[in-house]
Order: C-alpha cells, then structure tokens, then sequence
C-alpha cells in the first residue's frame, strides 16, 4: 500500500509547434515539410515549452514513526500539485496554439524573396510589383468561359474589350477585375519539389489545362515593357484560396478567392447588357427624328419627329402641339403621351441577362445581281449578318420585330440605332421575355416582356385620337364643303391678334373680344367653333365602304402656314358613322353626329350664334 504513496516524477511532454501543425493541416502530407516561406526562410530556434517536474525523481527517507502523518500530508500535497500543474500545462497549451510569437523573437527577419518577387509596403510577398490601372496595357484572360482580352485605348482614353469596342460594362465589376490582375493577393506559397508531376494535385501538373491571364504593361519612356502570366490551377477545399503560378517559378501561390468573381468569371457577368445608345437625359424626346418599326419584316409603323416642318420660316417657334406624326401607313398625327411612352422604354432598352456576344458576321454587301455594293464613298460595303447557330438558337433567323431610330447627339452626328427582337417567349418561372439582339453592341439579352409593352400596341394605339391637333397659330386657311355650300375662313395673326375672316359668304370677320365687338362677332367664338373641329376622333379602325355604299357629307380643308395642308372627306355609309379619308387614303371611321355638328357651328359662326363644342348638336 506505501508503494502507491512514493513521490513521482511527472513530466509535462512537449507540444509539436502550432504554426506547423496549422501548416502540415492546410496543406496536407509531404508538402507540410516546405514550411511557410513567407517567413525567414531560415529554421527559427523553436522554443519548447519547458518540461515540468511535480516531484523530484528521487525519494526523501523518511523515519518509520513519522510514516503516517508523512502518509496524509503527502496525500494533500499530491493533489493540490496535480491541480496547479493540470492548470500550467493547460495554460502552456493555449500559449502555445494561440500565441506562437510569445516563444519567439520580438525582432522579426524579412521574408526570402525568390526571383521576380517583391515586398509590399506592408511587408508582404507579392508575385510581381503592384500594377496600378495607369500602368495596365492589357489582360488577356482564358478561363473555362472562354477567352477575351480588355485593353488601353489611347485614342479613346479609356479600356475596352478587344472586338466589342464600345461595349458598356460595369464599372465596379471592371475595376475589380483589374485589382485582380495588376495586385493579386498571396496568402502564402510553397516549393513543390522536383518532380513537376506533383503539380496536378493543385491542377498546375503538365496535364492539366489551368486557366490563366496576361497582364501586361503600358508603354512608359524609360521603362521596358512587363509581362506576366499567371496560371490558375484547382481551389482548396473549402474554396476559400486558388493555387497558382507564374510562367517560369517553380512556386506555387495562394492566392484569395477574389479571382472568382473576376479572372474566373464569365466575360458577360462584366458587360452591361444595354442594347440601345444609352441618353442619359430627355434629349430623346426631341432629338430622335424617325423611328420605325418593322413586324415580320413587314413595315409596321413609321414616325417623324415634325419640328421643323410645323414652322413658319423666319417666324418665332410657337410650339408644337403634336410633336410625332405617323407617316406610314397613312398620315396621322401621333400620339403624344404614347410616343414619349414608346420612346422611354426604346432608349432605356436594357437586358435583365446577356447571353451572347460577338453574335454578327462582317460579310461584303451585294445587290439582287450579286454586283459589290458600294458605299457613298465608292467603296466596298459591307453587311452585319447574324450567326446561323445564334439565329437558329434565339428565333431571330427572321425576326418577328425590327426596330430602327436616328438619334442626333449633342455633338452633332446621328446615331442610328438597330435592335431585332424574337416572338414573345415564356421562362419555367411563367415570366414573360424576348431575346433582343442589338446590332450597335453585337450582343444578345434577354428581356422582360413588362419593359417593352409597345410591341403589343396595334397601330391605333399609335395614333392621336383626335383627327386634328394643330395649334390655331399654326393654321392658315380652313375650308368647309357640304351639301353645296362653303365656308372659307383665312386666319392671321397669333395670339391675342389671332383674326378669321370669312371669304366665301360675305367678308364676316372674327376679331378681338367679343365683349368689345359685340356678342359672338369677336375670335372666341371663332376658336369654339375651332374647339369643335379637334374634338372630332377617331373610333376605330374600318374597311372602306364600296362607291355604291357610301355618300360624301362633308370635306375639310386645312392649310398650314409652312405651306403644307390635308384634306378631310367624310363618307356616310350607315345611320351612326363616316368613312374617313385623310389626303385621300383612310382606314379609320368617325361618329356621324360630330361632322354634322361641325357643318352646324359654322352656319352658326355666319349668324353670330354663340358655339358650344360641348354640345351635341
């Protein structure tokens, strides 16, 4: 029983380094020997922890009289001694995994740095010295995307991707990108061994096709031009870090999982799906002078932006009423809040997702003969023509919508601008889209049927629904034909000096206030009876009636001072309606009450009756 009393030797056994372990952990079996080359590149004196003794090794002798008292308090010593060295060696643990550096030197030695390395400010190996975005000429990336190449345009001062030159792209994305390439991050690196072989476990081996980049610099007097390329083998575990290497070392990197989302990323994810010219104010309101839209090849609907031509020349501007006016099919005035409708979602065309890019042929433009087409150069010219396999891929081998614009910028040329767009599809979310290719940026994406609900309107839709809206100071002559009998009213002046006269029954004049030339002899009844003339609309869209069904009620003719005029014929050919023809071409029929109340209110206007535009009859 006394044996179990003898004084012990108790031995704190030594722990293996932290730092190694967490080493030997990240980069597993042989290759933990490599150590972190980030640090001195020297063994360091590792300091163990010290061995702790409870007892001493030998034993006291003590006298036989004594043995029982010795055998309690030695009891009491053996247990608070085991306590106070379970909590030393506990601590000694934690130091030693949490705070290697308390067993090591204040002074710290700068990292061995291989050939082409370089030491940043904050003392951290880098690959190669930090290339700041004035400095970068080009990245070429090849990645299991593809391949592209960004550059420096002098010319332009800015970069571009190399074939989709003037290709929006995301800003932030880009710069990310550039970071990536020009100051790539080491979280650590480590010598291989000899046998290159042993490089396909990190995806570098000699079989294996790593993605990799080219950054190369910018010209600079005094300096040579750099070229590094860095290749990019397999993630770690957790994909928290990419292994990598530059052409020419034998040393592989750690670099962060940053590149993931730049160098290893689709070349589309950068691009910004804009497909029209990008207006970033309202200058498309007024400075897009015709747009045209073609369904299934077919002209559809042509607008023209009217300024110019709705002014008197060497007269003041007096605003236009009806900015748009439809040309084709027929002659109407377009509608205004639809075309500033239309217009916004046209210019603002951009894609929830791009999905192609480098999607047309350059190919020699011929005629129906097959003779060379030339340009007003005399030169050859030439034809974008979509790819077979996008086309067949997209619907878009004939498109079931074509639209084209010209869009004058601030700076003086015009822009013309050509998108083609697909049938209406539906996703597997029961979302509604349309592939929409853009000529202008040679790129393919995919947009919400909720941005562009134009393409459902019918021409109707198009149209203003007042046969007539012209401001009165626009007008130069109106003349009214019906049943035999004329009314001929030539205008002058604008404004307050607006004045009507009467030509064709007697010089009747309409000038000035009624209250001061008498009771309905002044230009506010005029302009009644004008209120009357654009309160007649459009209703809906009919066949022309045959020559035996219909009968001619009234014509209307307006002059305008540009020197252009339209003639109104309206055709009776039921008890409620009238066939419409504008200039002699008409698809539209109009109430049959209105054009009787317009003949009404002119004989009225004769016999200074007061005009009421609100009135039925």
């Amino acid at each position: 029983m006394d044996e179990e009393y003898k004084d012990k030797e108790e031995e704190q056994q030594p722990e293996e380094n932290g730092s190694a372990e967490l080493h030997s952990i990240l980069y597993g079996g042989e290759y933990s020997e490599y150590g972190d080359a980030l640090g001195s590149g020297e063994e360091e004196e590792e300091r163990r922890p010290v061995k702790l003794k409870t007892f001493s090794s030998k034993e006291t002798p003590e006298e036989p009289g004594k043995k029982q008292k010795i055998k309690t308090e030695t009891s009491k010593k053996i247990t608070t001694i085991i306590i106070v060295s379970a909590v030393i060696a506990a601590a000694v643990v934690l130091v030693a995994i949490f705070a290697p550096s308390w067993f090591r030197s204040n002074v710290e030695e700068p990292p061995v740095l291989y050939e082409g390395e370089v030491l940043s400010d904050s003392r951290r190996v880098m690959m190669f010295e930090h290339l700041e975005r004035k400095q970068i000429q080009s990245v070429e990336v090849h990645n299991q995307y593809g391949e592209y190449t960004v550059y420096y345009n002098a010319e332009t001062e800015s970069f571009a991707f190399l074939g989709l030159e003037g290709a929006p792209y995301n800003e932030e994305l880009f710069s990310q990108l550039i970071v990536a390439a020009g100051f790539p991050l080491i979280s650590d690196r480590f010598l291989p061994g000899e046998e290159r072989a042993e490089l396909s476990e990190y995806g570098l081996g000699p079989d294996d096709s790593p993605s990799y980049y080219i950054v190369t610099t910018r010209p600079a007097e005094g300096e040579e031009v750099r070229r590094y390329k860095v290749l990019i083998g397999k993630p770690s575990l957790t994909e928290n870090y990419y292994y990598c290497m530059v052409e020419g070392r034998d040393i592989v990197y750690i670099l962060e999982q940053s590149i993931k989302t730049t160098l290893l990323a689709d070349v589309k994810s950068l691009l910004t799906p804009i497909l029209t010219y990008p207006i970033e104010d309202n200058s498309y309101l007024t400075n897009i002078s015709q747009i045209m839209i073609a369904k299934n090849g077919e002209l559809f609907v042509l607008v023209q932006y009217q300024d110019e031509q709705a002014n008197v020349p060497g007269v003041e501007n007096f605003g236009v009423t009806v900015p748009y006016i439809v040309t084709k099919p027929v002659e109407y005035d377009a509608a205004t809040e639809r075309m500033t409708a239309m217009l916004g979602q046209i210019v603002n065309m951009t894609g929830k997702e791009l999905l192609e890019y480098n999607i047309y042929d350059v190919v020699p433009a011929v005629d129906e003969n097959g003779d060379p087409v030339l340009d007003e150069n005399g030169e050859q010219d030439y034809d974008y023509v979509m790819k077979p396999e996008i086309a067949e891929k997209y619907g878009l081998g004939s498109p079931a919508y074509d639209i084209y614009y010209k869009y004058k910028t601030a700076e003086g040329p015009v822009i013309d601008v050509l998108v083609s767009i697909s049938e209406k599809q539906r996703g597997e979310d029961g979302v509604e889209f349309y592939y929409v290719a853009s000529h202008m940026f040679d790129t393919i994406a995919r947009m919400n049927a909720s941005s562009l609900t134009f393409l459902d309107w019918t021409l109707m839709d198009y149209l203003d629904k007042p046969i007539f809206s012209v401001n009165i100071d626009k007008v130069s002559r109106i003349t009214l034909t019906s049943a035999g009998k004329k009314y001929d009213f030539e205008l002058t002046g604008t404004g307050d000096g607006l004045a009507a006269v009467e030509t064709a029954n007697g010089r009747t004049t309409f000038k000035g206030d009624d209250k001061d030339v008498g009771v309905n002899h002044g230009i506010r009844n005029f302009r009644k009876f004008y209120q009357t003339l654009l309160g007649i609309n459009r209703e809906d869209f009919t066949e022309e009636p045959a020559e035996g069904e219909r009968a001619l009620l009234l014509t209307v003719e307006v002059s305008f001072r540009n020197g252009t005029s339209r003639t109104y014929r309206f055709y009776s050919y039921s008890e409620r309606r009238c066939f419409m023809t504008v200039n002699d071409r008409g698809e539209f029929y109009v109430m049959r009450s209105m054009v009787r109340k317009l003949v009404s209110d002119a004989e009225k206007l004769l016999n200074y009756e007061t005009v009421d535009p609100s009135a039925d009859k």
